[in-house]
């Protein structure tokens, strides 16, 4: 997940955060709402790398501001890509993550999301598990980061195997919140409790530490949480546990 942080709204590397919040409250199709959903941060939770931070660092020249972005540097100059942004009018992570794909290419951009930043296929595969037998079990997936929700789409299309568990209209990020909070999990709480108004509800993700969701806002939302190590490798099977353990609690 991203650190909770303020930044200047003229950042370009702003994350969703900083963008005026629309209106209108949470976007995304709602499919049988009466279903438990469990919003699962995307970095450092479904990543076992920083997606955000590393091409965020890696794009204003500083290959070293964080260990996942200098792994990230790395691994680009064994393959002979640079990090680049074309000209558009597009947020400038979307584009630089579109174009490294186009740059590496579909079987080496796979291995990087897969490899770099997913842990691998063995990984992969466990957690592929996971999600089947919950969705068996009637429980539903939304991803929520303070990235780009864009990006994090962009980096799904090297798992197919996840697309039927993580829909685009199920892919968040925080300028999809009409909740105006300080705390980003907080927002993160209150943007799952529009989606699904009558359902259960678990927040997993690694910034809960850090940023610790209000008490109003879990008395509010009724938003339960697990809490994963900060930067930490994601989930794996021993946290898939405690996650099912919370389910049942």
């Amino acid at each position: 997940s991203t650190s909770p942080y303020l930044t200047s709204m003229a950042d370009p590397f702003s994350p969703a955060r900083s963008r005026s919040p629309k209106a209108a409250g949470a976007a995304g199709g709602v499919v049988d709402t009466a279903s438990p959903l469990i919003g699962l941060d995307f970095d450092c939770t479904i990543t076992v790398r920083h997606f955000y931070k590393s091409i965020a660092n890696l794009l204003m020249g500083k290959p070293m501001a964080h260990p996942h972005c200098a792994f990230l540097n790395a691994w680009l100059k064994r393959q002979n890509v640079k990090l680049e942004v074309p000209q558009t009018d597009v947020h400038i992570m979307v584009a630089a993550v579109e174009n490294l794909s186009h740059k590496l290419g579909e079987k080496r951009f796979r291995q990087l999301i897969r490899e770099v930043f997913l842990g691998g296929d063995e990984r992969i595969q466990h957690l592929t598990e996971w999600f089947t037998r919950k969705e068996a079990e009637g429980i539903h997936f939304a991803i929520i980061t303070a990235g780009i929700a864009s990006t994090v789409s962009i980096a799904l299309e090297a798992v197919p195997e996840w697309d039927r568990f993580f829909p685009p209209d199920l892919v968040l990020d925080l300028s999809n919140s009409r909740h105006q909070v300080l705390s980003i999990t907080g927002q993160k709480a209150l943007m799952l409790r529009d989606l699904r108004p009558s359902s259960r509800i678990l927040l997993v993700d690694d910034s809960l530490g850090e940023d610790p969701i209000p008490s109003w806002i879990l008395r509010r939302s009724q938003v339960k949480s697990v809490a994963l190590p900060y930067e930490g490798t994601g989930l794996d099977l021993p946290r898939c546990a405690e996650v099912d353990a919370e389910l049942l609690s």
